[in-house]
């Protein structure tokens, strides 16, 4: 059996596309295979006539990954790279009705009126708190009440997990969602101390450092993965083609791929699964029942994305930050508002205001399933109220994503265990996404980068390439 191709990557999302990019610099020959009709998975922007740039997904890039930043640079974006304003380092949450900033130093946690003077005190005594035995699945809540205490938590550590997880607190594994704290805890019996003891380890080869930093594209994060796409080539990556069969036949592996009706079967020598974890799971029901059945156990939570524009008339006052953060206690239709053209002016014409409005999550999935028009009518009650925004906005999308951001539930790590075992027994078959590593964009990146070296591995180990096999056929 011939091999078409060195590997397919089975989804264009952020993460498949980074693993792609990561064997074809190493000059293996890869297919990308996306049922979409564009890549970026839930990276995607549009540009409206009235001069507005819509990121109905992420909209920011955060990182101090140095090879993330070549990899732009490499890419040719370093042009198109827009850096937050210095507002974005603002973050506010509401409570009682109005937004107050996140104290972002010690000074301003002891002024803030985000806790009280008891809250205070019982977050600045967690080094002193007695860390009682408790296992790897307890939920991210009761170690927060635990280690900082409940007000803190349900102030502090309850919108921020919406904000990133939209998730419920209750439900989200501790071990799995925020491993280096609950790790701390153990080997420190504090999460400060614990910290303070981690053993400190020299790489072998001194890496460059950068400071973090917070960035979008001029025309949006879609850039990046169009960018991604146009390197490997248009003929390398298939969008409006679904796989829907996988098969592993005398070493090599056969994909059932399904364009619009057609049929065709591809032949590779390895093959990178980067779907969301349920369409995962029916890839590999054949080769492991137990693998599948893990990641159909992986819950999404849904979320609706809401931008409102404005004319700068209508805001009461500026809105200079990165936006609000809704507590489950506040009892509001939103998780969260972002004030978009604070943090990048160019999203908006001049006289012009972007706020994006986010519905739904784990806990009132229920609200990201309204009409368009109960949606908008919902994030303009709220810009109102809490922005002080007044009139009617010039510009409403509504982006609604049945399957946002995948649930970092109890018995995760042993999801991802069985996981593993799969790619121990099939190394050339290597499985990535958000439901691994973290659920932010350059962590589905880094997790992609990863799969793409562990299957450049496993081809090197075989020591050929199809154009070494196309070169002796010839």
């Amino acid at each position: 059996m011939m091999a078409a191709y060195d590997s397919v990557v089975i989804g264009g999302g952020i993460g498949g596309l980074a693993a792609a990019y990561t064997l074809y610099k190493r000059g293996y020959r890869v297919l990308v295979i996306e049922a979409a009709n564009r890549v970026g998975g839930v990276i995607h922007s549009v540009t409206t006539p009235e001069g507005f740039t819509l990121d109905c997904g992420p909209n920011t890039l955060g990182t101090k990954d140095v090879r993330l930043w070549q990899e732009l640079i490499d890419l040719g974006l370093r042009e198109r790279i827009t850096p937050a304003t210095r507002h974005g380092k603002r973050r506010f949450i509401l409570i009682n009705g109005k937004p107050v900033e996140i104290p972002s130093s010690p000074v301003s946690l002891v002024t803030t009126p985000l806790l009280s003077w008891q809250g205070k005190l019982r977050v600045l005594a967690e080094p002193f708190v007695k860390n009682e035995p408790a296992s790897a699945d307890e939920s991210v809540a009761a170690f927060f009440n635990r280690r900082i205490g409940p007000e803190a938590t349900a102030r502090l550590l309850d919108p921020f997990v919406a904000g990133v997880y939209a998730g419920d607190p209750n439900q989200l594994s501790i071990a799995a969602v925020f491993p280096s704290l609950w790790e701390a805890a153990q080997r420190g019996g504090s999460i400060v101390r614990g910290m303070l003891k981690q053993p400190k380890q020299k790489p072998a080869v001194s890496e460059p450092k950068m400071r973090s930093r917070t960035f979008s594209f001029r025309a949006g994060l879609a850039e990046w993965p169009r960018a991604l796409a146009r390197a490997l080539g248009a003929g390398n990556v298939w969008t409006g083609r679904k796989a829907v069969g996988l098969r592993n036949r005398g070493g090599y592996w056969e994909v059932t791929v399904d364009g619009a009706g057609e049929i065709e079967t591809i032949t590779a020598r390895s093959v990178i699964i980067a779907t969301p974890a349920y369409a995962a799971a029916e890839l590999v029901e054949s080769l492991d029942t137990g693998a599948a059945s893990a990641l159909r156990h992986i819950p999404y939570a849904p979320v609706a994305v809401v931008h409102l524009g404005f004319r700068r008339d209508q805001l009461s006052r500026e809105l200079n930050g990165f936006g609000v953060l809704a507590p489950s206690s506040e009892r509001r239709q939103f998780l969260g508002i972002l004030w978009a053209s604070s943090l990048f002016p160019h999203v908006a014409p001049a006289d012009r205001a972007l706020t994006i409005t986010l519905a739904g999550g784990a806990i009132r999935p229920e609200l990201a399933e309204q009409s368009e028009e109960a949606l908008i009518e919902s994030a303009l009650r709220d810009n109102q109220q809490v922005l002080g925004i007044s009139g009617q906005p010039l510009l409403t999308h509504v982006t609604r994503w049945r399957y946002a951001i995948p649930q970092y539930t109890f018995g995760h790590r042993e999801r991802m265990a069985a996981i593993e075992r799969l790619e121990q027994r099939w190394p050339t078959l290597q499985l990535t996404g958000s439901y691994r590593g973290g659920v932010g964009v350059p962590k589905t990146w880094a997790t992609g980068v990863q799969a793409g070296e562990r299957v450049a591995a496993a081809l090197d180990a075989q020591g050929a390439t199809t154009a070494t096999f196309e070169q002796a056929r010839g």
